[in-house]
């Protein structure tokens, strides 16, 4: 068959009942198989030639179709082979398999199965391949991992610095996690520590307020140790950097730029969503200018870092 009578026929075979028949128009059945009238009546004149296809005419029109894929015979050379072809010199087929008697006839002339179309279907092999590889993981969920791995001090516990690892992942959009910065949270656990405070208390302290640096655990104060409450959202105005900075007794250096004024003055005010706002907008530049703003809220020196990351 042609693709187009192939296709006529599915379209046919799609709309009959169980008895095989349809009454779809022409223009349905081109419609469905994407092709002329003119064509959809040339390919059922050869199906009905075929004997596939019963076109019952009503007013000298197709009114309905009847399929009847029995009556079609494919060429003979279709069909797989009942018989084998001796070889010239072979015996008489009668000659060959088991004597009557002793065993079943064989199953056929030749005493084996007969002879089948070849299959195109490739057997899976049994043999182990040797071209396993382990899957590839992104380049930053390969860093977390990595980073989730290091090596910790021994009064850090594992579960704490887990759960650091995972809050600063999931913030990792608004401060970038990288090894540097993992770097300076054990550096700043460390001096913490010193200072006589719990790690993971300070860990859980950043956690549960959300901050991607780590501070004391505060009981609530606004830092600074100033009884003036500061004005709300101080830290998204000029005016309100510059009051805040009279209450923390902070005072701008001649020459001074405004960023650096503002970070001496965030640092001043202490943990708080000052210093994470300032944080987030540094971590768009990708000049490594959120990698020194955290390790000066921190109290790393930046060429300390730098060594340690090295």
């Amino acid at each position: 068959m042609s693709p187009v009578q192939k296709v006529v026929l599915i379209s046919l075979a799609d709309n009959a009942n169980d008895s095989g028949v349809c009454w779809p128009s022409i223009a349905t059945i081109g419609k469905r198989c994407c092709t002329s009238g003119r064509a959809v009546q040339n390919a059922i004149k050869w199906l009905e030639a075929a004997g596939i296809v019963t076109a019952n005419r009503a007013n000298g029109r197709h009114t309905s179709y009847e399929i009847t894929p029995a009556s079609y015979a494919p060429p003979q050379e279709m069909h797989p082979r009942t018989t084998c072809t001796p070889a010239p010199d072979a015996p008489p087929q009668e000659m060959r398999g088991t004597p009557a008697g002793d065993a079943p006839p064989p199953r056929s002339i030749c005493g084996g199965p007969p002879h089948q179309m070849p299959s195109n279907r490739k057997e899976p092999s049994k043999e182990p391949s040797l071209n396993h590889q382990p899957a590839r993981q992104s380049p930053r969920v390969s860093l977390h991992s990595k980073i989730r791995q290091s090596e910790t001090p021994d009064w850090l516990p594992g579960d704490a610095w887990s759960m650091w690892c995972e809050h600063r992942e999931a913030k990792s959009k608004d401060a970038p996690w990288t090894q540097a910065a993992a770097t300076v949270s054990i550096r700043r656990l460390g001096k913490l520590r010193d200072l006589g405070h719990d790690a993971a208390a300070c860990i859980e302290e950043a956690v549960l307020r959300g901050w991607t640096g780590l501070f004391p655990p505060r009981a609530g104060a606004s830092g600074g140790g100033v009884s003036q409450a500061p004005a709300p959202g101080w830290w998204k105005t000029t005016s309100g950097i510059e009051s805040r900075a009279t209450q923390l007794g902070v005072q701008q250096k001649d020459g001074e730029a405004f960023m650096r004024f503002k970070a001496r003055v965030v640092k001043a005010a202490g943990p708080g969503e000052w210093m994470e706002d300032m944080l987030r907008e540094q971590a768009r530049f990708k000049d490594g200018t959120y990698d020194a703003l955290y390790s000066y809220f921190n109290e790393v020196p930046r060429e300390q870092l730098q060594a340690e990351v090295a």
